[in-house]
């Protein structure tokens, strides 16, 4: 027997084995790169490095767990995409392609992509979606999400947060780091984030819930606004709408000067209000009072809507529109 002819049989077992091996065990080698179907695998990752997932139609999930690895199990039907997938130490990166030849995304319809990915705790998350749902739970670390017709849910990220979606709602629960929030047409909430926070939307609502930070500001044109936190000392809070109503609960210990306006609408509080010297109501109904100490800063202003200060327990914080 030649030596050719026994490297061949030698060599000819070893593909067969290489080729039965599940995604799992190849995707191992780092700087992987692959067009699939379907992906079920484990990598080994630096918690430090950037994940960064993007479809078409569909939804995505990430979770995190205190392992220095990140999990990817996605899958795509119904559509012409393939998923392409790319893994670093650095740097992983999952999304849909309709025939895997180049790296532009959303292009065509690609198919309904289902993506359950668990990251290290404290990985920088990228997210994009143009008709899927994000939910990102637990992560830690910083994370930009972003979805045209679907909805976005962060929470427990303890860096810096940038969420929005145009027609699907935007949520945001305990975030230690600057939030900026922003929708179209559906709604805001923000639950338990205690730093700075821009929060916007076109003609959806704006609920901020258990909020504890010196810097607010909150923009929406046909939507209420409703706020209920602290106002720390030397703090400032702005709440701007055109048309809807803007409601403040404020703990019975708050201090603050209050710059108010309203156009066709009025103003109810339940503390007692002492005007600044030399103020009043003036022009466009713009007025300021003090509330205990004056020092933080808020501006509440609505066009066509009511103004309600609240004190927990009051006769405003009990009675809703």
């Amino acid at each position: 027997m030649s030596k050719h002819t026994m490297r061949n049989r030698i060599a000819m077992p070893a593909l067969i084995l290489l080729s039965a091996l599940p995604v799992a065990a190849k995707a191992q080698d780092f700087d992987d790169e692959r067009y699939l179907t379907k992906i079920d695998t484990v990598v080994a990752f630096d918690a430090h490095g950037t994940v960064d997932l993007s479809l078409i139609s569909g939804q995505m999930k990430v979770a995190a767990w205190d392992r220095q690895q990140v999990k990817v199990v996605a899958s795509i039907v119904n559509g012409d995409g393939r998923l392409h997938f790319s893994a670093g130490r650095s740097k992983i990166s999952l999304e849909v392609e309709t025939d895997g030849s180049g790296r532009q995304r959303h292009r065509g319809s690609g198919g309904d992509a289902r993506y359950e990915v668990t990251v290290p705790r404290g990985t920088r998350l990228v997210l994009e979606a143009v008709s899927g749902d994000i939910l990102a739970t637990g992560v830690g670390g910083e994370v930009e999400a972003q979805s045209v017709s679907g909805n976005v849910d962060v929470s427990d990220a303890s860096r810096d947060a940038t969420l929005s979606a145009v027609s699907g709602s935007v949520r945001a629960a305990n975030i230690s780091g600057d939030l900026h929030v922003e929708s179209v047409s559906g709604d805001v909430t923000v639950q338990g984030a205690i730093a700075e926070i821009h929060a916007e939307s076109v003609s959806g609502r704006i609920s901020l819930q258990g909020i504890r930070s010196s810097s607010v500001r909150t923009e929406t044109v046909s939507g209420s606004l409703t706020y209920s936190g602290s106002i720390d000392a030397g703090g400032r809070y702005t709440f701007d709408t055109h048309s809807g109503t803007v409601r403040l609960n404020l703990p019975a210990n708050v201090g603050a000067v209050f710059s108010v306006q309203t156009f066709s609408g009025d103003i109810d509080s339940d503390f007692p209000v002492t005007m600044q010297p030399g103020q009043g109501r003036g022009s466009h109904d713009r007025f300021e009072f003090t509330i205990g100490d004056g020092k933080a800063k808020v501006s509440a202003e609505s066009f066509s809507g009511r103004i309600i200060i609240n004190r927990a327990g009051g006769a405003n914080d009990r009675r809703q529109d």
